[in-house]
Formats: structure tokens, C-alpha cells, sequence
């Protein structure tokens, strides 16, 4: 009798456990497929004009996601037609995908037939995306610019930061390019060859800079990395804090919305949002 009460709390015990747990992964199907995606990607709904190379920055911005540094660059080198391309990339209606980066916990979107091309890229400029989100909070992903080709990022637990590709980028559905203000390009390369130096093969942890000091010592026993942190400490290292909040958790969201970078190049994301 004894025997047979314990084997019916045992069973007890683990439908209870079964049901809690089919009840977190329904609600992580719900929140990944809907409340993640309640707000879309932005496409421009007002109206499409022609531009020539008398159209004032702002205009441009607001027609293809360029920012005054690269389309002055662009004018001043005769490539007008990339902004064209650009307002054209801009404004179209691309199919988008949500695939797994890690297994069911974090997806992310993607472009399922288009590489968004970069217009200007410069060492230490940062890369912020807010395709990737896990349990529906869409928390975002950044890296650090190294050249043309390659990235240094931090990108999920278990795995030390490393290189990464900036054609890994190309087809996110929304991604901000950032340049710090008033750096000249060799500043600008000293955070790259630093974050290459210093940051490469970190291990990950979602809770650094929370510790006893914000940035202890790269070397210091137990130093880790999270994408917008490893970002932070960057740049951090050399008097800039990219933190807009100032809290202690630095997001991509902070590093997005800091008074200290400008917008070069926009996709998927409201131009509007950064006019105000």
C-alpha cells in the first residue's frame, strides 16, 4: 500500500513537471512567433521621390538610410548611383525569414533573397542589428568593425568572442551602421586593432560589467564578454562611454540610441526615429 502511494506521487510529480514544461515551450512559441514579431521591420510608407545630387542629407536619410557620411562620401567620389541603389534597397518589400540561431531559445530574421550592400565601412565603426530576440524579447546583436571583410564579435554562451564577417550581416532584416563622433580615422582604427588584441577569445557571459567594476582589467581573473558589451569596453578603453543610459548593463539598444555615434547607413530601421 506504501509502495503504491509513492509511485503515485512519483507520477504525479512528473506530470506536473511535463505540463510545466509544455506549458514554457508553447508560451516560447507564442512569444518567439508572435510578440516578437508584433512590431515588423520598417519599409517606408510615405512617399518616394527622385533625388539628385542637390537633394539636402536629410532628405537622402530619409530615402535610403544613408547618413550624411556616406552619402557626402559617395557625391564626393562620383558613385551617386550607389545612393540610387541604395533608395531602391530601401524601399522594397523583402521577404523575410526567422530561422534558429540557438535551437528554439534564440531566432533571429533574415532576408531570404537579398545582401544589403554597406556604403561605407571604417575600422571601429559598430554594427547593431534588432533582428535577434530569445523568448520574444528582442534584445538585438552588435559587433566591432575590423576592415572591409571582418568583424569581432561576441555571440552566444559557451563560445569565446572571435572574428566574424561582415557578409553575415548583409541579410539581416533591420541593422544600424554607427560611427563614433569627431574621431579621426586612426582613433577610429586604435579601437579595432585593440578590440583584435585584446578582445578576441573571451569567453561569453550576459552578466559582464555588472560586477564589482563596470570595466575591471582585460587580463583580470574571470573577464567575459557579451556582444554590446565587448562593443561598451571598446570603445570604453579609449574615454568614450557608448552606455546612453548610463546603467550598468550596457544593450544595443543603449549603444543605438548614444549621443556619441552617428548614423552612417540604415536598414530596416526608421530614419525618423533618429531625426528627433
Amino acid at each position: 500500500m506504501l509502495k503504491n502511494k509513492w509511485i503515485k506521487r512519483f507520477v504525479n510529480i512528473i506530470s506536473i513537471f511535463l505540463a510545466v514544461l509544455l506549458i514554457i515551450m508553447l508560451a516560447n512559441v507564442f512569444a518567439q512567433n508572435v510578440v516578437a514579431h508584433i512590431e515588423k521591420p520598417f519599409t517606408p510608407q510615405y512617399e518616394r521621390v527622385t533625388l539628385t545630387e542637390e537633394t539636402d542629407y536629410e532628405t537622402i536619410f530619409l530615402q535610403t538610410g544613408l547618413g550624411k557620411a556616406a552619402a557626402e562620401e559617395l557625391i564626393n567620389e562620383g558613385r551617386f548611383d550607389k545612393i540610387l541603389e541604395a533608395q531602391e534597397l530601401f524601399f522594397a518589400n523583402d521577404k523575410i525569414e526567422c530561422i534558429p540561431l540557438i535551437k528554439w531559445f534564440t531566432r533571429e530574421e533574415r532576408l531570404e533573397n537579398e545582401l544589403i550592400p554597406f556604403y561605407d565601412l571604417q575600422p571601429g565603426d559598430i554594427l547593431v542589428t534588432l533582428s535577434t530576440h530569445t523568448f520574444g524579447w528582442r534584445h538585438g546583436h552588435c559587433a566591432i568593425v575590423i576592415d572591409d571583410f571582418t568583424t569581432v564579435e561576441s555571440i552566444s554562451m559557451g563560445e569565446n568572442s572571435s572574428k566574424g564577417y561582415i557578409r553575415y550581416w548583409q541579410d539581416y532584416s533591420n541593422f544600424a551602421v554607427l560611427r563614433v563622433k569627431n574621431k579621426t580615422i586612426e582613433e577610429r582604427q586604435a579601437v579595432a586593432k585593440f578590440t583584435i588584441d585584446k578582445l578576441l577569445d573571451k569567453p561569453y557571459s550576459i552578466f559582464s560589467g555588472l560586477g564589482f567594476k563596470k570595466a575591471p582589467d582585460v587580463d583580470s581573473k574571470g573577464f567575459s564578454l557579451h556582444c554590446s558589451y565587448l562593443v561598451w569596453y571598446a570603445w570604453n578603453n579609449f574615454g568614450v562611454d557608448l552606455d546612453s543610459d548610463k546603467g550598468r548593463l550596457a544593450t544595443s539598444f543603449d549603444i543605438l540610441n548614444s549621443d556619441k555615434v552617428e548614423i552612417v547607413q540604415l536598414y530596416g530601421m526608421d530614419p525618423n526615429e533618429f531625426l528627433k
